[in-house]
This record gives C-alpha cells, sequence and structure tokens, in this order.
C-alpha cells in the first residue's frame, strides 16, 4: 500500500502545469504566487519576530519539487526570519524514519501525513494538541477548514492542508465501441448498475484486452462500498474494528462478483504479480475507475506520458443502491502536524498556513482553507480539462462545490490504523484467489487489528 500511496503522491507532485500558467496568464505577482491567496495571510506579514529554523519532515514527492521551492521562495521573502529546513524522506520510509525521529525526540518542528498516518502519530502521543496556537496566528480551527471537527477529546492535533474528492471516470472511446450510454454527469450510478455497465463494455476477445472496471490494490476499493453503507464505521462501540460487519463482507462480495463472476476486473492474482499501478488506466484498455482529484490532474498534464486518443468524462462516484440519488465521497484528509518537541510552534503554524494557502494551490489542488478563492480553481481545472469537454459546472460540482455531498472516511484512522490496514490488504487476497471464504478472512483481520488496537491502548 505505502508503495501505492508513493505513486499517487508522486503524481500530485506533476498536477497542472496549465494552472501555474493560467495565473501567470491572469498578471499575477511577480513573486508567483497564486491569485487565490488566503485573506489573512495576503496582508498580515511577518507577526513573529524572533529568528528560527523550522525542521519540516514531508515526503520527497513534494520536498523535492519545483512547486515546493518556488514556495519556499515566496515565505522566505515574506518572513525572512523563519528559515524552512526541509528533511526530505521518500514515501516508503517516510513513517519508518517519523517514528524513529519522533520517539528518540528529536527536534521536529513540523510533519506531513495523510488521515492514517497523522492519527498513527497521534495515538503514538507524538503531536500536540494546536487549539491555542492556532489562535495565535489568527487561524479558527472550527470555522476556517469548513465542517473540520476536533481529531481527540476536543482538541485539534491536525493542521488540514486537503480533502480527497472522489468521481467515477471513464474512457468514452471504450462506451462508444461497446454502444452503451455515458454515465449522467450528475446522478449517480448504484455500484450494482456500475457492475452491469462494466460487464457490458469488458471485451476480452482481442489481443488487447479491455475491461470494464479498474480498481487499485488499495484498501477503499474493497471495503469502500460498506463505508458508504454503514457512515465509515470501522470501529465497533467499543474501539475494535467492525470489519467483519455485514456492509464490509457486502462490499468485499461485490468486488468478488466484478472481478470473477462477471470478469469485468484484472484478477487480483495478475495484477498484483504484474505489479499493476494506478497510472494504468491511462493506456486506455480499461472502461471506468473510481478515482480521487488526482486523475483529473494527470488528465490534464501528463498526455505525453500516457498519449491517447480518446476523451475521459467524469461522474459522481457509485453509491450503494440504499444511497441511489445521493452525492457521496470517500473522505481523507491530508494534513500537517507539530510534534511535542517542537520549540517553535507558533512559527510552525505561520509556515503551515502559508503552505495551505499557497504552495496546495501552487500544485493544482484544492486546499480545505476556507479563506481562499474557490472558484478561481475550479475555473483553471475545468479550463486544463476543455479538450475531453469537461465542463465548469461539473468540474464545480465534483471537484468540492456541492455543500450538500455527503463524505464518509475512506479508510479506518481511529485505533492501530497502520496496522488495520497492511493487515486488511494481507489479507484480503485470499478470498478472492478462492483459497479462504470471506468470513475467514474478515475475522482474520479483525483478529489481528483487535490484537494491535489493544496493544497500542497498553503502550
Amino acid at each position: 500500500m505505502i508503495r501505492k500511496s508513493l505513486l499517487i503522491l508522486a503524481a500530485i507532485g506533476l498536477m497542472l502545469a496549465i494552472t501555474a500558467c493560467s495565473s501567470k496568464d491572469n498578471n499575477e505577482s511577480s513573486t508567483g504566487s497564486s491569485s487565490a491567496k488566503s485573506e489573512s495571510t495576503g496582508s498580515k506579514g511577518n507577526d513573529s519576530d524572533k529568528e528560527v529554523t523550522l525542521k519540516f519532515l514531508n515526503i520527497s514527492e513534494y520536498i523535492d519539487s519545483t512547486e515546493f521551492t518556488d514556495f519556499l521562495e515566496r515565505f522566505h521573502a515574506k518572513y525572512p526570519n523563519i528559515k524552512i529546513d526541509p528533511i526530505s524522506v521518500p514515501h516508503e520510509e517516510y513513517i519508518s524514519k517519523r517514528n524513529i525521529m519522533l520517539a528518540s525526540g528529536e527536534q521536529v518542528d513540523l510533519v506531513w501525513g495523510n488521515g492514517v498516518e497523522q492519527f498513527d502519530a497521534i495515538n503514538k502521543g507524538f503531536l500536540m494538541p494546536i487549539n491555542d496556537i492556532a489562535k495565535e496566528v489568527d487561524v479558527d480551527m472550527t470555522k476556517d477548514f469548513g465542517d473540520f471537527k476536533p481529531d481527540k477529546d476536543g482538541k485539534y492535533y491536525r493542521f488540514p492542508i486537503q480533502q480527497n474528492n472522489w468521481l467515477l471516470y471513464y474512457n468514452k472511446k471504450v462506451f462508444d465501441d461497446a454502444n452503451v450510454p455515458y454515465p449522467d454527469a450528475t446522478v449517480p450510478m448504484t455500484w450494482e448498475e456500475m457492475a452491469d455497465v462494466a460487464e457490458k463494455i469488458t471485451d476480452l476477445s482481442g489481443k488487447e484486452k479491455v475491461y470494464g472496471m479498474f480498481y487499485n490494490n488499495w484498501g477503499m476499493y474493497f471495503y469502500g462500498y460498506g463505508s458508504q453503507l454503514n457512515g465509515g464505521k470501522f470501529y465497533t462501540d467499543e474501539g475494535n474494528a467492525n470489519i467483519n460487519a455485514p456492509e464490509f463482507k457486502r462490499s468485499l462480495e461485490f468486488m468478488n462478483d466484478v472481478m470473477n463472476v462477471k470478469k469485468a476486473a484484472v484478477p487480483i492474482a495478475e495484477f498484483i504479480q504484474n505489479n499493476t499501478d494506478f497510472l494504468s488506466y491511462w493506456n486506455g484498455n480499461y472502461g471506468m475507475v473510481v478515482g480521487a482529484q488526482w486523475y483529473a490532474q494527470l488528465a490534464a498534464t501528463q498526455k505525453e506520458k500516457f498519449p491517447r486518443d480518446w476523451k475521459t468524462g467524469i461522474a459522481p462516484m457509485p453509491v450503494p443502491t440504499e444511497m441511489a440519488g445521493k452525492h457521496m465521497n470517500w473522505s481523507s484528509i491530508d494534513s500537517l502536524g507539530i510534534p511535542k518537541n517542537s520549540k517553535n510552534a507558533k512559527e510552525a503554524l505561520i509556515f503551515a498556513k502559508e503552505y495551505v494557502a499557497d504552495y496546495t494551490f501552487s500544485t493544482g489542488a484544492l486546499p480545505m482553507y476556507t479563506k481562499v478563492n474557490k472558484d478561481k480553481y475550479f475555473e483553471d481545472l475545468a479550463h486544463s480539462l476543455q479538450d475531453d469537454d469537461i465542463t465548469l459546472e461539473e468540474v464545480t460540482y465534483l471537484f468540492g462545490g456541492d455543500s450538500n455531498v455527503i463524505n464518509v472516511e475512506e479508510k479506518p484512522i481511529l485505533g492501530a490504523p497502520q496496522e488495520y490496514e497492511s493487515t486488511f490488504l494481507d489479507i484480503i487476497s485470499q478470498y478472492y484467489t478462492g483459497s479462504k471464504t470471506v468470513d475467514e478472512v474478515l475475522n482474520e483481520v479483525k483478529e489481528k487489528v483487535d490484537l494491535a488496537i489493544e496493544e497500542q491502548k497498553n503502550n
């Protein structure tokens, strides 16, 4: 899973070069920072006068990017007394490096993480609450990030960067070749309808097989249907693993039907053996995929690397039959956290606020920070996708502009989240290859995760 996460995050580092060009065309400032600047950061200037050096631990895919280097120049010009010492770590080594540094007491002032990684750090006692410090830098954690709830015991430990927006991408050529209508732009298919369509557009007769559905060997592709059904209830009321709940069992059985009964997706053994990654969708041999906003960014910017003679379309992500007609999203939040051993917490949050309001936009991603111009983001993204006949209305609705979207947890993030995810992925393939039943697999996952949760509680 970490290897796959690496690929996602590497792709995010390539986001929307055209967005930056569009910003320059609109006579942005000579520093190159986005026009969609934070209202508060755009005028306050340097409100900290002591000279400090912040150690910022992040994955290489972000820190080693041109966008980050350019952002640092803008930040240092604005806050000359706050120096940044980036610590770049490849994603596959990131958790291990972070744990060693923070457990040993080494000074680190700011750490990046996705939902699983940050809650793992919170549970290990690595991070400090930021409620009071945020007020010092003019941030209201209860209002400035939308409906963002405290992380633990009424306290915030994460400074949100962005929330993924999941949707359905489809290959218009595959649909045309099969004479099947495109998915509706606003009304989601049910998963069962998607499975039927995937079967209709699958063509395994030629040398180049065409599968109706593409998936990734990541947890949400197997348990995400169940998360929609039970509102992201990955844990029991007692705090143990809930992965053997009927909703998750049904979710795994759905994927088995698509993969092994309808033959509309690559068998998991073949998928793993070929070391298939999420970029493979763009080779044109798949009809549909559920993916987050990074697929749109690849569609806009990676045509030279993945040349295609077909157009992509976008639609709402599928939902269970019980949720028919509702716009849903798997919610996963990337964030920044301040370790307990930081000696510069206020300056770290000053940097975090600029990182979210400036750097995040420069990569073509939409930050959760509400004091930014979202309309500019939607316009730039729609412009970059115009060759695919994707409209501004579609982009706005599907990429964060629908206030009525129902967000459910994308992954388990509370008790032993790293162990939960890795254990699940280590075991479930045994169900799809027929060596174990779905009940055997889910009960084994629950037993092992419950032990990890209990061990974490006792440490």
